[in-house]
């Protein structure tokens, strides 16, 4: 392992683990990759453009995956977190001159 490469952390141990209520992720960071993910939300339901119906009801699916390196004796394991959190959103088109925008029974 090279000086600029981080020192990788060890697995914790029975006793460690036993301490260990939750974890808690930077708020920031959070912050920060849930405007990505309302980004990509926003980018994925363009397509929804095509359909007539002005108000609608979308059905989203973001899968989460989390990994990082761990030393493992003398290999390296990835530990990895996944989670897949689905749901519903309600969008609506967003006109330039509204009054031109398709009527709608």
């Amino acid at each position: 392992m090279s000086e600029s490469q981080p020192k990788l952390t060890r697995f914790t141990t029975s006793e460690e683990r036993e301490n260990i209520v939750g974890i808690d992720l930077d708020p920031v960071d959070v912050d920060h990759y849930m405007d990505i993910v309302k980004k990509g939300l926003v980018e994925a339901a363009a397509a929804a453009d095509a359909a007539v119906q002005d108000n609608f009801g979308l059905r989203a699916e973001v899968s989460i995956r989390l990994s990082r390196p761990v030393a493992d004796g003398d290999d390296i394991k990835e530990v990895v977190g996944r989670h897949t959190a689905t749901g519903r959103l309600k969008a609506r088109k967003v006109y330039i001159d509204p009054e031109q925008a398709p009527k709608v029974d």
